[in-house]
């Protein structure tokens, strides 16, 4: 019988030369992934040959400065990426953006609220505050919607700006309401009664803010759940076009759902 051949093919061996020159590397300060890189070989076997070498100082400040080395881009690159980053600057303008705030006015009768005309770090980075911005654009700040009484479209005298955005939107979706209605047994009063559903409307713009109104607030909703009244709460985040819509949608759906927070 004939020698049997082996079955299983040795692994390739690395010649002496390479983990010579591996170890001489690594003494010049390079690193492991470095080093299998140039001698074509594993990141760790070049560890394991290059054991019980210690970089100096100098050495390892070395491996830090290559591995923070920028981009190498060229001068031509580098205004591109300049350039483009100052137009996205400057996208909106200061009279771009107090435009957007007059055509909001212009198509729906008031100043806009923060949210409804978004990107509000662009307005804080041109004109430092939202007031600004509005004042800028020609008109009062209300940043709080509370600060002065206005008159509704339909004659109401609303006590805040706020109000009157709610009064508003009640009178556009054809629903009547009562102003200043007050709760059963008390001398407090609801901003809104839909007497047809037995509703009530409040706007809380100050809860939280001001403790006496706070109190009064919790003093309210304790008296609607003793006397199981139908109550829809709004706060300053409800007042953008769609959120309103959404609050008060149980009236246009014709429901009485009891909605307290």
């Amino acid at each position: 019988m004939g020698e049997k051949q082996n079955k299983h093919k040795e692994k390739p061996r690395h010649p002496p030369e390479t983990k010579k020159s591996a170890r001489v590397l690594r003494s010049q300060g390079f690193t492991h992934r470095e080093i299998a890189k140039k001698l074509k070989i594993s990141t760790g076997t070049a560890y394991l040959w290059t054991i019980g070498i210690i970089l100096t100082k100098a050495q390892k400040q070395s491996i830090e400065k290559r591995r923070r080395k920028p981009a190498p881009w060229t001068p031509a690159q580098k205004r591109e990426i300049i350039k483009r980053l100052m137009k996205a600057n400057t996208k909106y303008s200061k009279e771009n953006l107090v435009e957007k705030i007059r055509d909001f006015y212009e198509k729906h009768g008031r100043i806009p609220l923060k949210k409804e005309l978004g990107d509000n770090r662009t307005f804080r980075r041109l004109f430092g505050t939202w007031n600004n911005a509005i004042k800028a654009a020609g008109f009062e700040p209300n940043p709080e919607l509370f600060a002065k009484r206005e008159i509704a479209r339909d004659g109401h005298v609303c006590d805040s700006a706020a109000e009157r955005i709610i009064d508003d939107w009640l009178t556009e979706n054809g629903i009547y309401h009562e102003r200043n209605v007050r709760y059963p047994g008390t001398r407090m009063t609801a901003d809104f009664l839909i007497s047809q559903k037995n509703l009530m409307i409040e706007y809380f713009g100050l809860k939280n803010v001001n403790r006496k109104y706070t109190a009064n607030l919790q003093r309210k909703l304790v008296i609607v759940k003793k006397k199981k009244l139908n109550l829809i709460a709004l706060y300053p985040e409800d007042l953008s076009e769609t959120q309103l819509a959404e609050k008060l949608q149980t009236i246009l759906n014709q429901k009485t759902e009891r909605t307290t927070q």
